[in-house]
């Protein structure tokens, strides 16, 4: 019943904590999808989830998983139509730079799979 491999065997393999990360982020993603299309709330804490792994795994530049990639793919498309007022805040976010700045960037455009809270 439990997928997960033994705690010893990933525990000291950055790699394999990695790929933890990437396989837990596409079933994580694949939930919330579903949940989106089900029309169900999707719990903020999913949305940081998603967030947090995606900041990992491109700081490690591991590829995301598909569901992951193509949910921040297509988001960054919607991202190109935005409103002009919040495209001069998110530059200001941009020239701060760092983690923060690209945290604050994946946060934003996870905002349509956000919903009310579960």
């Amino acid at each position: 019943m439990n997928e997960s491999p033994e705690p010893s065997s990933t525990a000291s393999d950055p790699a394999g904590r990695l790929s933890e990360v990437s396989r837990l982020a596409s079933l994580l993603a694949d939930r919330v999808l579903n949940a989106q299309i089900a029309s169900q709330p999707i719990p903020k804490a999913h949305i940081h989830a998603l967030l947090d792994a995606a900041i990992i795994l491109e700081k490690y530049e591991m590829r995301l998983p598909p569901l992951l990639e193509q949910m921040v793919e297509t988001l960054e498309d919607e991202d190109a139509g935005k409103p002009s007022g919040i495209g001069s805040e998110e530059a200001a976010t941009e020239a701060a730079g760092g983690e923060e700045a690209d945290a604050k960037r994946l946060a934003w455009l996870f905002r349509p799979f956000q919903g009310t809270k579960g």
